[in-house]
């Protein structure tokens, strides 16, 4: 999938399929569906940013598939299209929160008009939200909507995710799309607390609570009163301190150590808390309490690695690239076609901080474009042929990475046999960003031969 906002089409009349998407693919990745039943399938394969829903459909009506769509995504923009001016329609659609509702034959100005509003003002909300949270890949998608549908609520949220796939960024997303935005966001990483230090670092102490506390300091959970606290690698604390956090959470109180009086101090804390294994194993293994998974279990939010965020990774190195370069004095700074494709064919076990990390240093070698030639060595690597000796071990990631790559530019070729197709439609069949795209075409004229 294309960096492109997406629309969904649900219609059973192919002519109004065709007239919606002609009047929108020049911009947006449009997807259609023939039915009701066979549009929440596509909503949940491709996420998209508006949907363009028909009133009238065979078996499950439109505002039944409104319905659904309310309830997997509460601020989703629908805009509802019918063949017959019903007011009472109308009205009972925008009551189920329909965003417009439009009479056939739709004007191409018209609902290009709307969708681009419908989708600026969604875009606008989730960059202020977002921050420095980057993609567009459908991965990412599923999990900025749970973030939009559980963002405001006090429910305590777990991320689950490989090192370095953003678990912090999200969990700031998190808090800035809460109604305590405007308080205090409190993170603490668990893992760097010595355990015998982990109590007073979140509860705080009392004068002389223990020898060297001279005097009274609030701990983090205080800090993040009417806030959001954020528990990273939650699955390292000891399980004496698992047992107090869990008496927190239940009854939104605390007593600091060494505190004269055993009168609890009430708190109102949101909880985000994260982890790079699963609790579940945690959990089977006694290294953490059942109660307290379940209580912080409120959603559950799987971030993808790096390497499953198909598109993903040519939009994060282009939004890495440009922010180096302000810091490096070097605005302006490109990113080069083939720094793109060693990039794209280095798995990343690192995920987003090892691409963040490998940009920093290649902004600061490049000189007016990061060329691959910038790169560290082991990504470069990646994206040359493999090189197998006949004594030397067989190393199949690098044969897989090339060979995919192999496979990609056969399968362009071969689309471009049956027939004229554009570039847009090119990189929306194979899931590729468009200035990929141009490298990928620019990779296979160089390997024809040439004329004489």
């Amino acid at each position: 999938m294309t960096g492109s906002a997406g629309v969904l089409i649900i219609d059973d009349d192919t002519g109004v399929q065709r007239s919606l998407s002609s009047a929108l693919a020049p911009s947006y990745a449009v997807h259609v569906a023939s039915s009701g039943e066979e549009g929440l399938d596509q909503f949940e394969r491709v996420v998209p940013d508006v949907v363009l829903l028909d009133v009238m459909l065979p078996q499950m009506s439109g505002l039944a598939v409104l319905r659904a769509l309310r309830r997997i995504s509460a601020d989703l923009p629908v805009i509802m299209i019918t063949g017959y001016a019903e007011v009472r329609t109308a009205v009972q659609a925008i009551k189920l929160g329909a965003t417009d509702y439009l009479q056939k034959p739709v004007d191409p100005d018209v609902i290009r008009r709307d969708v681009a509003t419908v989708i600026g003002s969604r875009t606008g909300q989730r960059a202020s939200a977002r921050g420095t949270v980057v993609g567009q890949s459908v991965a990412m998608r599923r999990v900025w909507r749970l973030i939009e549908s559980f963002g405001p609520t006090d429910i305590p949220i777990l991320l689950q995710g490989e090192t370095g796939t953003g678990k912090g960024l999200i969990a700031s997303a998190v808090h800035r799309l809460s109604k305590r935005a405007d308080q205090q966001f409190v993170a603490i990483d668990c893992a760097t607390i010595p355990e015998q230090l982990a109590e007073s670092e979140l509860f705080g102490y009392e004068d002389g609570a223990f020898t060297g506390a001279g005097k009274k300091k609030p701990g983090r959970v205080a800090a993040a009163d009417r806030g959001t606290l954020f528990l990273d690698e939650i699955g390292t604390l000891a399980l004496g301190t698992q047992a107090k956090l869990l008496t927190l959470l239940e009854q939104q109180h605390f007593v600091p150590l060494g505190a004269r009086s055993l009168q609890p101090r009430q708190i109102d804390v949101r909880f985000v808390a994260a982890t790079n294994v699963p609790l579940e194993h945690a959990v089977d293994e006694g290294t953490f309490r059942a109660d307290l998974f379940h209580r912080l279990n409120g959603i559950t939010i799987e971030l993808p690695p790096l390497r499953d965020r198909d598109g993903d990774i040519e939009l994060l190195a282009r939004h890495f690239v440009g922010e180096f370069g302000r810091r490096h004095g070097k605005v302006g700074m490109e990113l080069g076609d083939n720094a793109v494709d060693a990039l794209r064919a280095y798995t990343w076990p690192g995920n987003v901080r090892e691409l963040q990390r490998a940009l920093s240093a290649a902004v600061v070698l490049a000189a007016d474009e990061v060329t691959a030639d910038d790169l560290p060595e082991h990504i470069r690597r990646a994206a040359r042929p493999p090189q197998q000796s006949a004594e030397g071990p067989i190393n199949l990631r690098e044969i897989k990475e090339w060979a995919g790559r192999e496979a990609q530019k056969r399968v362009i070729e071969e689309l471009q046999k049956r027939g004229p197709v554009s570039r847009q439609e090119l990189a929306r069949l194979l899931g590729v960003d468009p200035k990929t795209l141009r490298s990928r075409l620019k990779e296979i004229a160089s390997d024809r031969p040439r004329r004489h």
